[in-house]
């Protein structure tokens, strides 16, 4: 069997990535003064925001081509499994099954084995591609 993958070792793709911001949520329960009163007037910290105010939240801002990667490592996954057994007939390997295909690159930017997997819908061979994408994931947003 011969597997062949969408980039080669050597290749320098262009990865879109979705656009992340950090925003701060007042926390509810103590209004964000960090601590609370007890029935016997004393203060103790928050149980919800465990005496920070609040908490740091990440909102997608949509997507974006997040510059040019150089593969390093292909991962390629492929899988058959079976559709389930019929309880009225013995399990057979030559029966209908089910295919699993999963293409995923690490890059010498990010790491070689213990930094950042990318998949393979995320990379795109030129800019003009990967920017076409971005725009139409971001039409699909929904604010």
């Amino acid at each position: 069997m011969k597997f062949e993958s969408k980039f080669n070792f050597g290749n320098r793709p262009f990865l879109i990535a979705t656009t992340p911001e950090q925003v701060f949520e007042c926390c509810t329960f103590c209004n964000g003064l960090c601590k609370i009163c007890g029935a016997d007037l004393t203060y103790t910290r928050c149980p919800e925001c465990w005496g920070k105010g609040g908490r740091k939240k990440h909102i997608n801002k949509g997507w974006r081509v997040d510059g040019q990667r150089t593969v390093g490592e292909i991962r390629i996954r492929h899988r058959c499994k079976s559709n389930g057994q019929d309880p009225d007939s013995i399990f057979s390997n030559y029966g209908p099954q089910e295919e699993e295909y999963e293409e995923e690159y690490m890059c010498n930017e990010t790491g070689i084995g213990s930094g950042s997997v990318h998949k393979a819908e995320t990379l795109w061979p030129t800019m003009e591609e990967a920017q076409a994408e971005c725009d139409r994931l971001n039409e699909l947003v929904v604010d």
